[in-house]
């Protein structure tokens, strides 16, 4: 069975759980059980096998659908270009600035990153006039400075292009960035 076909069948009635994690370095494997789709009294075993994995979150814990995607923000910081972002002038009053921030950063992100992810300046470094803003994915750096608009001095400065290609699988509220996923049905012992 494809991830695919795997991801196309499960749904939230089906008592779906991440049961294990397990990684040794090289693979990545979770064991995912769930009820038989097909209307049989029994539960079915998958172990996913991820390759090349970047970043993870999965721990076991209830799991109603399953879905890998080549775009969302979790794979911004590993598919898109890296940027730093200096000011050179001061703010006296930083609160209503990082408020904005604070807002545009959720709406581009929905709760995935926190904005200390890639937001490193403090209300004290706004005030003194001379700093590192934030790095990271260029789509990100660039909210913050419409954001920042004028009422800073700053500079955006190209760090590295990732070698990209990952895509993410979404397992609730759980994730796994990776480059490929595979499926091995198990048997449950009864």
């Amino acid at each position: 069975m494809s991830f695919d076909e795997l991801s196309e069948s499960v749904y939230e009635d089906l008592d779906g759980h991440i049961v294990t994690v397990s990684n040794d370095g090289k693979t990545y494997r979770i064991i995912f059980e769930c009820d038989d789709w097909c209307g049989q009294e029994r539960r079915r075993r998958f172990e996913l096998i991820f390759q090349d994995v970047a970043e993870a979150n999965a721990t076991p814990s209830t799991c109603e659908y399953l879905h890998i995607v080549d775009e969302h923000p979790l794979l911004w910081q590993h598919n898109d270009e890296s940027v730093s972002m200096f000011f050179s002038s001061a703010l006296s009053e930083p609160q209503s600035l990082l408020g904005q921030l604070y807002e545009a950063h959720e709406a581009l992100f929905g709760g995935w990153r926190k904005l200390s992810d890639y937001w490193y300046a403090s209300s004290g470094l706004l005030r003194t006039g001379y700093g590192l803003l934030a790095e990271g994915p260029r789509r990100v750096i660039e909210e913050y400075a419409r954001v920042v608009g004028d009422s800073l001095r700053y500079s955006i400065i190209h760090r590295h292009s990732p070698r990209g290609k990952y895509r993410v699988v979404l397992l609730n509220d759980c994730y796994v960035v990776c480059s490929s996923v595979s499926v091995n049905e198990q048997e449950l012992s009864v």
